[in-house]
């Protein structure tokens, strides 16, 4: 077993709050210099800009098909999935509660590029990424988990759209594989709840812009970097974990 340093938490410039530069070539070449194994992308509600980064980044580092959904209570969870049709299929499940984005949304959310792995922009998602989804907590975590994914319950540390901040508990009836905190680690209501919790922790730096990325990460002991080494991290199979 080796250790591996993975952001398992990045946006591109599909998401609207994702800076313009955050292009699947950029993202790449800054992870490389970062000296990332393993990023997950993980864009608002939408999957369609992982096949790209990961033919941009040829197996270096490897990129893992993620997703953000909000749900409907405005909680942010993450799913990570072990090949990209996962992704993109509960992507749209999801973005089939969305409702469109018009002129005034999208100059006040900001731009939803899919990009190819060239970095140029290829298309506009046209469904308004930054709204809630029709997925109540519960029901996205299950559509995580049809589609094979991992469930991330995210930057519990902050203030807004975590399980804490939205519900003020924690909900006993939902399976969560791993919580993650944010760079920000600075919420002392739920610092030592979250510390009660006997999930593995992530750390994930939810990169907006280039400089962000890597700037939290996860180290995690596996044989190789992978989709089903990182599953198997998680339940500390086989001398595997989060460091």
């Amino acid at each position: 077993m080796r250790l591996f340093d993975a952001d398992l938490h990045v946006h591109t410039a599909l998401s609207p709050c994702g800076a313009d530069e955050m292009t699947p070539p950029a993202i790449v070449r800054e992870a490389r210099r970062r000296g990332l194994a393993m990023l997950a992308i993980c864009d608002h509600n939408s999957a369609r800009n992982v096949p790209a980064v990961r033919a941009a980044a040829g197996g270096d580092p490897v990129v893992l098909a993620g997703i953000e959904v909000t749900t409907a209570e405005e909680i942010h969870v993450l799913g990570l999935f072990g090949d990209d049709e996962a992704a993109l299929a509960t992507g749209e499940a999801v973005g089939a509660t969305l409702p469109l984005a018009g002129v005034a949304s999208r100059r006040h959310y900001g731009a939803q590029t899919v990009c190819d792995a060239e970095g140029r922009a290829v298309d506009e998602e046209r469904r308004l990424l930054a709204a809630a989804s029709g997925f109540p907590l519960g029901a996205a975590v299950e559509l995580i988990r049809r589609h094979g994914g991992l469930v991330v319950a995210c930057h519990l540390d902050r203030p807004s759209f975590s399980v804490f901040s939205q519900l003020g508990l924690w909900p006993a009836d939902v399976r969560f594989d791993a919580i993650e905190i944010s760079a920000a680690d600075a919420a002392p209501p739920w610092r030592e709840a979250v510390r009660a919790l006997p999930h593995p922790v992530l750390r994930g730096s939810d990169a907006h812009c280039l400089d962000e990325l890597g700037a939290c990460r996860s180290r995690l002991r596996l044989a190789a970097p992978g989709f089903s080494e990182f599953a198997l991290a998680l339940r500390g199979a086989g001398g595997r974990g989060v460091a």
